[in-house]
């Protein structure tokens, strides 16, 4: 098979495309990509199941070369505009994180690909905030408090994503910074996963309006109070019920 080529992507593109808006079933795109562009049948699959977890932002675990990477982001932004953008790219994201998991080794040309992206999309990359606060029950003067990180919350796409749906209120007591601080308090908040990180396996691809809220620092830490955590319902529940 001859290697694939800048026109075969952006063919592969147009193909995955009609498959995902049922024009075509996915075996005739397939058969057009083999046949008529000579393309080896499993990377044309990558290529197709690519655009469609990119479409939807779920996480791809198979390959492409950096021009289709390059290419389907460009294409998705001018096509969809920049919400298709944030999809691709929380897509795009959570495939990195995945291969330098698996691989502990950094993926170079997709993180510069993916950081011209985000640049594109305006995605404030330096408000991100830990999902987890520390186990310690107490805490001694001067004593260094851990805060475990995951990659979940890390994404900063995703994180954005959750907010321009929820907004920067907290979800719990509705308490706005930018309200109380002014310019100071604009756009801060953190951000919640719902879904326990122990019971998140290697398939997971997070879903930021389903599995995300904003919550408040002081809330936030309320939810982590135990293990496993509170629910949001329960931490509202505690503040109606103690409310003066």
């Amino acid at each position: 098979m001859p290697a694939i080529t800048d026109e075969t992507i952006h063919t592969c593109y147009e193909i995955a495309r009609k498959i995902y808006n049922g024009d075509i079933t996915h075996k005739a795109g397939l058969d057009v990509l083999e046949h008529e562009h000579q393309m080896n049948r499993n990377s044309a699959s990558d290529y197709i199941h690519n655009y469609i977890c990119m479409v939807e932002g779920r996480r791809f675990s198979r390959t492409s070369n950096a021009y289709g990477t390059e290419y389907y982001l460009k294409r998705f932004y001018e096509d969809g505009g920049r919400k298709a953008l944030l999809n691709a790219l929380s897509a795009l994201r959570q495939h990195i994180d995945y291969y330098e998991g698996v691989g502990k080794t950094r993926v170079r040309t997709g993180r510069i690909i993916y950081d011209r992206f985000v640049e594109l999309a305006k995605i404030d990359t330096e408000e991100v905030f830990p999902d987890e606060v520390s186990e310690d029950e107490t805490l001694v003067e001067g004593k260094t408090r851990q805060v475990r990180v995951n990659v979940y919350e890390r994404n900063p796409v995703a994180r954005q994503q959750c907010i321009e749906h929820y907004g920067c209120s907290c979800y719990v007591c509705g308490f706005y910074f930018e309200k109380a601080y002014g310019q100071l308090g604009k756009s801060f908040i953190h951000v919640h996963h719902l879904r326990e990180i122990s019971s998140v396996g290697s398939e997971y691809s997070v879903d930021p309006i389903e599995d995300l809220r904003p919550v408040c620092p002081n809330c936030h830490a309320m939810i982590h109070r135990k293990k496993p955590a509170y629910s949001v319902e329960e931490i509202k529940t505690h503040l109606k019920n103690n409310s003066i």
